[in-house]
Formats: C-alpha cells, structure tokens, sequence
C-alpha cells in the first residue's frame, strides 16, 4: 500500500545485521506514524585494491565492523572527475574505523564523516515537513505508542505543502537559594506548558507541588516532585505533541528535568519509541520535535535583531512587543519556604514564560522550517547550527545531483594553519571629519556573492587551464574559468536568482502565503550572503583562500573604479567604505546621481548593480581619536523625514552605559539639525544631573561580555573583577555572558569600585567616572568637529566649549 506523511523527526538503530531508519511522521489524515526503511551506510574511497576490502574485520563495541559490498562510480572531487569506490559497512559507527584502516594502507577517503541520518535525508530527497509518500505495509509493533509501517520506497512528494501540528512549550521554575544552578540538589517546583492544538484550540496548565490560596484555572497541584515529574510525563503522553518548544531547554529544562527524574527512578519515556529524553549537548525526544528558540535566535536569527543579549526578555520584547512578568524570580525559594502567598505571583511568572515561548515558536516557526528546507537538513539539527555549517550542508545536498564528492574535513594541524593565513578586506575612502550637506549613498547589492557568481569564482576553477587571460585585478596569480560555471558559483547563483523571484512573488501575494515567502526569502539571503565568508572559513570543506582574496580583489577594484566615475561625473566623494560611495550633490540633482547610478549599472557584469540606499540632507563624519584622520564606519545621517542613522557610534554598542548613548544620540540629533547651542545647554543639564546624583541606576550599567574562562585573563578589567565576585557567590558564570556592573565611589582603582547592579544604591555612583569615562568620550569627537577642540572639552579651566560645564 502507499501512504503520505510529513516527516517530523528521524533516528536509526541497528538490529543484528540490519541499519533500520526511523521515521517519525504525521499523515495526511492527521494520524501519527513511524516508518521502517533498511538503509545502509557508506563511503568514499580512492587508491585502494578492492581485494583487500573483505578482508576488514575490525571489533567496535559488541560488534565487528565489515565491508558488506561496493561499487565503482565517477565522482567530481573540486573539479577534477575520476574514479572512487563507494564502500557500504553493515553499520554507521563502523564507516569512521574502516575508512581510517584504508588510509592507513594508503588509500584516501571521502565522505566518512557524514552523520548518517543527514545523508539519509539527502539522499532520499526527504524535506523537513515536505509531504512524502513511502510504499510498503502496516505491522504491529508494541515498542511504539504509534502505529508502525515498514517501507520499502520512500520519496518526497510535494516539499511545499504544509500541515499543521501540536505544539507544547515548557518552562519550568527550580529552588535556588544561589544563582548556582545544582539540578542534583535542588527540586523543580513548578513546569508550566502552554500548547495549541492543530484546530487552534488552547491549552495550558501548571504543575507544582505546594497547596497556597490563588485564583488561577490553569494551575494543578500534586503531593511532591516526584508525582510533579509523573504527572508531567503523563500531561505529555496525553496532549501528545509533534513539536515541543523551549528557551534554553537544550541547556536547563529538560536535562534539569531527566536528572531529578532519575533521582526516583522515573523514566521520562515520552518519546514515540517510548524512550527517555537524550541529554547530549543537546535534548532530543524520539518522535517529539524539540525546538529550543534560544539555539535558533544565538546561531542563526539573532543576526538580524538589534537586542544586546538573547535573554527571552530581550527576544520576546522585540519580536513580539511583550515583556515577561514581572518577579524578583531570586525570591521564589523563600516564597516557597515562608510566603506562601507570594507562590501566585511566581505561578503567574511561570506560565507567562511558556507563553512567551509558544508565541516565539509559533512567530518563527516558518523561520526554521525554510532553513532546514534550503539545506535538505532535520529541522532538529538545522536550529542548532552555525551559519558555516548551514552553507556546508546547502553544498552537500547539491552535491549529490551534481555528482559532486565533498573534500574533508581539515585536520587541527590544517585549521591551525589556516587560522594564520590572512589576506585584504574592502576599500575604505577616509572621510574628512565635518558637517556635509546633501548626501547620496549608493551601494553594491549583495556585493560579494554578486562577485563571486559574475567571476565564477570557485575552488573548481581556480587557474582553470582554459582561461589565463583574466586575472583578478592586482593578483596575476590568480584566475578562474571564464567558459563554464562552476560548482560552487553555480549553487550561489541559484539562490540569488531564487531569492529574486521570491522577491517579485512577495509583491502580488498576501497572507500566509506572504509569510511563508518572507521566511523562504530570508533564508536564501543569509545563505547567500554567507558564501563569502564560508570559502575564507578555516573550518569549511570546500575553503578557499584564494577565492576570499578574489573575491575582496575585485570589491576594491569595482568600489575605486565607481568613485573615479563619480569624481569624473562632477561629484564629491565623501566616504566609501567596501561596498558603499557617500556622493556630494553639491550642484547637482539627484535626479543626475540617478543617471549616474544606471551608467555605471551598464558596464557591471553578471547580477552585480549599484543601488540606490538614500538621500541624506546633513551628514557628521568624526575624526579617529588621537589622529586628524577621519574616523572609519563611524557617522551619522539625517534622513529625510527628520530621523537620525548612527553608524559606528556608542549609541549601537553594548559596552556604554545607557546614560552615555541617550547623551550621543540627542546630541548627533541636535547638531544635526544646526541646533548646536541646545546641544552644549543639554549636555550641561546632564553633567548637573550626573553631579547631584540624580540620574537612576540602570541608566549608568555598563555590560561587557566575558569571551572566555575567568582563570584565563591575564589582564583584569571590571566585568572581570565583577565576574569573579559573582562566581564566588554561586553565579554560574560562562564564556559569552554579559557582565553587567555600576562604578561607585571610592579610592580604589576602577575594577575595585565595580559593583554587581542590585549591590549598587540610589546616588552611591561615582559621578565623575561616568563624566570623564561615559559621556566626554561619547561627545568630544562631535563637538570636536564643531571646533571644539579635545581641550576644551576635557579642561575644567577653560571657559570655552564644554570646559565651563564640568567644573
């Protein structure tokens, strides 16, 4: 018989001789159903008398790793086509022992490292949720909780089409007397999980385990944690979700959850096969598709938000406009112990969280489930990825209709080398610092993939023999292919050429068909945008020093060969900096910037065009401190309508107190907008202020990131003193949080009057730190432009400029 499913989730086992792939999957009808299908892994090899393959018999674990069979085929291995033997073995985990035995006998292996069921997926032509259709016949099995059939084919049917799904997020609340987070001693108190059914229909509850007053519908209340922890498996076995989603789940929830599980000997066996939740670096649930937002916000959509940190505050703030409860959540063990009557509020905090989780999931769902589609990977692994890997991957599923073979992974002696290769990046054109009026920024789109795919430049046609007359502008060394597109050039110009498609589609479509375009279009553009920087990645399988050094070789040159045109056409050339010219109207139109703009447009190659990004009636360029050059990427654009582009300054880092960024930026306004003399009146209000202590705390947090373990800085700056005071009081501290302190008064150095926030008292700040240290910094550089020297700014005993203010 033949039946239609959209795969959610997949896993293999081994079962005496043979690889068995699980597919779990939804039906067409809305049934659940996991699918059967012998598969067998493989690799690459080259160099090596077949003969000697039988003769492998390497012990792994309890089994024997074997050569059950191979055959010969043509591969391209970075453009060259010749002859490999595709060697199969009787289990996954025997490919990496095998292959290893091969090289050792002097052949070269290929494709060894492949996770087996990412091969699978792309060899099937199989898509995250795209409808597939499989033959083969029902059987009973009573090791699954939904029905079994076992395939004989399976293949996709329709990648597009959609099915709606069942969706849970958990969030749960622990006792914690420290921020030290000890999952083996201290009980989970609540596990809050909101959820929609595929009708729509709601749900939500709250397990907990302290009987208090409240007026809440949602909350249910058992005798201690271990009946919180069965009754929790059972609200899962019961609401039987296809998709669980959690913020930080793969790191707190669920490990947190599995380890006071084990503590009573439960088995959180919700999985389809009626296994456990898998802690590994990350928590997977057979059947079930657990989707941690967090992993997918860090790796991959965070690129594009403009919050600090991740934090579902933070996230949910921006993306959905909501902030969660509010409670002082370092309280709740105490409310447990003593004040009961504060467990409502907690409650309260609780589900709201999984609220916010269900909303993220459901606002980015479409997110994750075209990226996962664009590189023919699990949506499981797809969220959990850094943006090299995702290129990778999108590679590896061309390659195979390409008859492509991927290079190998550089060994650690290989990527140490590679880290200490460098080459040029893009041209800057130093501004002069000043005011400049009328302003007309022009940039390249998608310069470099544009590039990349108009030279075809790729490790396939490197020095191509055919074709030494081209050479990239300023490296004789270096050429590519001019007659045939290449592997990789050819797989980035389909995604822009996707992506320009998708584009003129978003204009005609509404709905959710606009939404899914959208999300599908976002995809396509941060792949594509990630080409560059993939080939010049010390990591990557296919890099290519050579083709990052074109490719940045022939930016400068297009980029240079512009302003010439321009300076020719009577423009001014203000600023560029890699892809971007700053053009001077001065007396002439924009209307003459736009003729200007399409003749250079018809001498452009391939996809590359200059585009227009805005005009700007005023422009302030700073000078680099310490220098009379002028500062790079750093300016700000008034717009039009009257608002304000920063770009470089303190207002768009982390690293400067908030107080100092409203400061720069109503100042860039004002100055601006020829208000020059409100702009000195306002600074003098703030350093009053400032003085009288007057200005609240939050606005004077500074938040530095820690990059590494603590043991590791030689050099110890405030957040450093701040960490190292926050671990010792059981805050788990790790690289890549942000540090958050106040500098308070006092006689010791800066690090030693650095001060965890909640440490810090109304009016206890040092003033004058955050004058000379947070806001002089963030406005001398305008005013300097004003002709305000740095002197008279920082000088208490002038009585020009600023001087008169600060003394």
């Amino acid at each position: 018989m033949k039946i239609r499913f959209y795969p959610l989730d997949f896993k293999y086992k081994v079962k005496d001789d043979d690889v068995i792939m699980y597919v779990f999957a939804k039906l067409e009808s809305g049934e659940k159903v996991c699918l059967k299908l012998n598969y067998e892994p493989y690799f690459y090899a080259c160099n090596i008398d077949p003969k000697l393959l039988a003769k492998i018999a390497l012990p792994i674990e309890d089994k024997v790793a074997r050569v059950t069979h191979w055959e010969e085929v043509e591969k391209e291995l970075v453009g060259q086509k010749q002859k490999f033997l595709k060697i199969y073995t009787n289990f996954p985990k025997a490919v990496p022992p095998i292959s290893k035995e091969l090289e050792n006998w002097g052949a070269d292996c290929y494709e060894k490292d492949i996770l087996f069921v990412q091969r699978f997926m792309r060899d099937l032509g199989l898509s995250a949720l795209g409808l597939a259709e499989a033959q083969g016949e029902f059987q009973k099995d009573t090791e699954m909780r939904v029905p079994v059939f076992i395939a004989k084919k399976i293949k996709p049917a329709d990648l597009s089409s959609e099915q709606k799904l069942r969706i849970l997020a958990v969030d749960i609340e622990t006792y914690a007397p420290t921020h030290y987070i000890e999952m083996e001693k201290n009980p989970v108190l609540m596990i809050a999980l909101s959820g929609e059914d595929e009708q729509g229909k709601s749900f939500r509850t709250l397990l907990t385990w302290k009987r208090f007053k409240h007026d809440l519908e949602y909350i249910e209340v058992v005798d201690d944690e271990e009946e919180l922890l069965k009754r929790f498996r059972e609200v899962i076995v019961d609401y039987n979700p296809e998709v669980l989603f959690g913020y930080n789940s793969d790191n707190f929830d669920l490990p947190y959850l599995q380890i006071r599980a084990k503590k009573y000997g439960l088995h959180l066996d919700f999985g389809w096969d009626r296994s456990e939740i898998e802690i590994r670096r990350e928590a997977k649930i057979s059947g079930i598709l657990h989707l941690d937002l967090y992993q997918f916000i860090r790796n991959i959509f965070g690129k594009n938000m403009k919050t600090e940190s991740f934090s579902l505050d933070n996230v949910a703030f921006e993306l959905l406009g909501h902030r969660k409860h509010k409670a002082d959540i370092s309280k709740l063990y105490s409310a447990w112990d003593e004040e009961q009557e504060k467990l409502e509020e907690y409650c309260k905090y609780n589900m709201h969280d999984a609220e916010l989780t269900l909303k993220l999931g459901q606002k980015l769902f479409l997110e994750m489930l075209e990226f996962a589609r664009t590189t023919g990977l699990p949506l499981f692994d797809t969220i959990r990825m850094s943006f090299s890997k995702l290129v990778e991957s999108f590679i590896m599923k061309k390659a195979i209709a390409a008859q492509v073979l991927a290079p190998n992974k550089p060994t650690e002696y290989e990527i140490e080398r590679r880290r200490g290769e460098t080459y040029e990046g893009g041209f800057v054109y130093e501004p002069k610092p000043g005011l400049y009026n009328d302003i007309v920024v022009l940039d390249f789109r998608s310069l470099y993939p544009s590039i990349i795919t108009a030279h075809n430049i790729g490790p396939e046609g490197l020095r191509c023999e055919c074709c030494t007359e081209k050479k990239v502008p300023g490296m004789e060394a270096y050429w590519f292919c001019t007659r045939e597109k290449k592997f990789i050039p050819s797989l980035l110009e389909e995604l822009i050429n996707k992506r320009a498609q998708l584009k003129k589609a978003l204009k005609t479509k509404k709905g959710q068909d606009n939404r899914i375009l959208e999300a599908r279009s976002l995809a396509l553009k941060m792949l594509a945008n990630s080409f560059y920087g993939y080939l010049g990645f010390f990591g990557a399988r296919w890099y290519c020093l050579e083709c990052a050094r074109s490719t940045t070789a022939y930016a400068r040159n297009y980029i240079k060969d512009t302003l010439r045109k321009a300076e020719s056409s009577g423009f001014t050339v203000c600023y560029s900096d890699t892809d971007s010219c700053f053009l001077l109207l001065g007396e002439k139109s924009l209307d003459e910037a736009m003729v200007f703009m399409k003749a250079v447009n018809k001498d452009l190659p391939g996809q590359m065009e200059l585009d227009f990004q805005g005009y700007y009636p005023k422009g302030l360029f700073v000078g680099a401190k310490g220098t009379e050059k002028g500062a790079k990427k750093k300016y700000a654009l008034l717009t039009s309508e009257g608002g304000v582009k920063i770009t470089g300054f303190e207002t768009v880092r982390r690293n400067w107190s908030k107080i100092s960024k409203e400061v720069q930026e109503q100042v860039l306004h004002l100055v601006l907008e020829e208000k020059t003399l409100d702009a000195l009146t306002y600074v003098q209000k703030v350093v009053k202020e400032l003085k009288a202590g007057k200005i609240p705390i939050e606005k004077l947090v500074v938040k530095t990131k820690i990059t590494r373990d603590l043991e590791r800085y030689t050099s110890v700056g405030p957040h450093v003193a701040v960490a190292r005071k926050m671990q010792e009081k059981g805050y788990p501290i790790y690289p890549g949080m942000l540090i958050e302190y106040v500098i308070v008064k006092g006689s010791g150095i800066v690090r030693e009057r650095a001060k965890m926030v909640e440490e810090v008292k109304e009016g206890e700040y040092d003033a004058e730190y955050y004058i000379h240290h947070q806001l002089i910094p963030a406005v001398s550089s305008i005013f300097a432009v004003l002709g305000y020297s740095e002197e008279n700014i920082f000088s208490e005993s002038s009585q020009t400029g600023l001087g008169k203010f600060f003394g």
